[in-house]
């Protein structure tokens, strides 16, 4: 279980001697794969070594960073070295069968795909524990940073604990330079981001409701993480005042970073696995906490793997978090936020997951319909209770009774709703055409998102229209 590695981890962290860099055989782990897996033999098997981890926050000294030849040049221009991050990584013990390697088609975006088909069930990398970064190690290295995490809490931030430890991490290491054992890896990270942290408030001013919200909601992160560095005694001044250097060390734990058991945890190299509703790789770790990634099915040469970011039917929330449109969603949320919830409501199936909009057919989740028709009974609660307790106990007859019953006005209600966001949204998009992409480099990616979003809406609309004037023909 998660939380079983998460204690392992942090006892092995806990109690390790501050190790020297220093070469020793990676012998036990390749028999560990042979043993479980079999398929030792298609994996490298070079030296390992230890990660150099300082102990205690006491020991850590604020260094001046202006000698930039010897620190990770963050610039959106910067190149990523993944040459030597390879390597880097090779000689750390991570591991990666022949058939897969890393791969680019524009040399910004670093993906991981198949050179030759692999077998569902085989193990394509493997990432020993002492080389990912997680935030409870973050914590035991740095020590409890009382003050900053008093600080998160105050502004309601307190899930963002252990990304914020993280953070420092690797702001730590960016500040240590060359001298950091992770500067290749910090080196290979990409420069630019459009996650919603990554955005501004011009860019939000150009997104629906929902997405808009989700982005903010990055940046307050950002923002609430930013002020907390303030507080940690071991980073320099340079670093803490460096706006867009700590933006980029939030981005990279952000939308790098795995969640395990209320943890994060950003894993080198499993990291380049890129998001897909159509999964073909998962992440499992074994007692000790190494992480392996595995495939789930047959993938053949050529195929990039692809593994699960968030939820599949909510390309916002993944826009937000990632700075990406999920094409491969199936789904989008309806976009119906002007309903209070309530528990019932719940019970009906009022989340972002369940009330959507098929993108390829059009179709609307019958939890949007049972939603509304639920709202619109507002004024006869019995009614609105004997339809809710037939939506509960699978009584299909009384809930179908009540929703012919009540059709002209739920679609009616739903047309509204449509046709008033479409229209909407192309003010949102006039909006986002007149800005300078000089200074606003994330508006094709907002155009993308809204564009998205629009066909899906355009393929609603032409399932309900006939439906609503058919209920109402003279409104209509």
């Amino acid at each position: 279980p998660a939380r079983q590695i998460v204690k392992r981890i942090l006892d092995f962290h806990s109690s390790r001697e501050t190790p020297t860099m220093k070469l020793q055989p990676f012998g036990s782990v390749c028999g560990l794969l042979l043993v479980l897996f079999n398929t030792a033999t298609a994996f490298h098997t070079p030296y390992r070594c230890k990660l150099s981890i300082p102990r205690q926050n006491h020991r850590h000294e604020q260094k001046s960073v202006t000698s930039l030849h010897s620190y990770v040049d963050v610039s959106e221009e910067a190149d990523r070295d993944i040459a030597s991050m390879q390597e880097w990584a090779q000689a750390y013990g991570v591991q990666q069968i022949p058939g897969v390697q890393l791969t680019s088609d524009d040399g910004r975006d670093i993906y991981a795909t198949t050179v030759e088909d692999v077998p569902a069930g085989n193990v394509v990398m493997y990432v020993p524990a002492n080389i990912y970064l997680s935030s409870w190690g973050s914590k035991a290295e740095l020590g409890e940073l009382t003050e900053a995490e008093d600080l998160i809490r105050r502004l309601n931030g307190e899930e963002s604990l252990p990304l914020f430890y993280i953070f420092v991490k690797i702001l730590l290491e960016y500040q240590n330079g060359e001298e950091s054992p992770f500067f290749p890896w910090l080196n290979s990270l990409p420069r630019i981001y459009n996650s919603g942290a990554a955005m501004t408030p011009a860019c939000y001013d150009c997104l629906p409701p929902l997405a808009a919200a989700l982005a903010m909601e990055e940046r307050v992160k950002f923002i609430n993480c930013n002020q907390a560095l303030k507080t940690v005694p071991f980073i320099s001044d340079e670093i803490k005042n460096n706006k867009d250097l700590t933006r980029w060390a939030f981005n990279v734990v952000s939308t790098r970073s795995f969640s395990v058991d209320g943890e994060k945890v950003v894993v080198p190299i499993a990291d380049m696995i890129n998001h897909s509703t159509y999964t073909n790789v998962d992440i499992s770790y074994d007692d000790e906490g190494n992480c392996m990634v595995y495939t789930t099915n047959d993938v053949p040469a050529g195929s990039p793997l692809f593994m699960s970011y968030g939820d599949p039917t909510n390309p916002s929330a993944l826009f937000a978090k990632y700075g990406f449109v999920d094409e491969s969603s199936l789904a989008s949320f309806c976009k119906i936020m002007n309903i209070q919830k309530n528990s019932e409501l719940e019970d009906l199936g009022m989340d972002y997951s369940r009330m959507v909009f098929w993108k390829d057919t059009g179709e609307v989740a019958q939890e949007v319909l049972d939603v509304l028709l639920y709202t619109e009974l507002n004024g006869d609660r019995a009614s609105q209770q004997q339809f809710y307790l037939a939506c509960i106990n699978g009584d299909e007859q009384t809930k179908a009774v009540y929703h012919a019953q009540y059709q002209g006005d739920v679609y009616a209600t739903l047309k509204d709703h449509v046709d008033t966001f479409l229209e909407d949204l192309e003010d949102l998009m006039f909006k986002a055409s007149m800005k300078n992409l000089d200074t606003h480099p994330r508006i094709p990616l907002i155009m993308a998102h809204n564009q998205f979003v629009k066909e899906t809406f355009m393929r609603v609309k032409a399932n309900i229209d006939p439906i609503a004037a058919n209920s109402y023909p003279v409104l209509y």
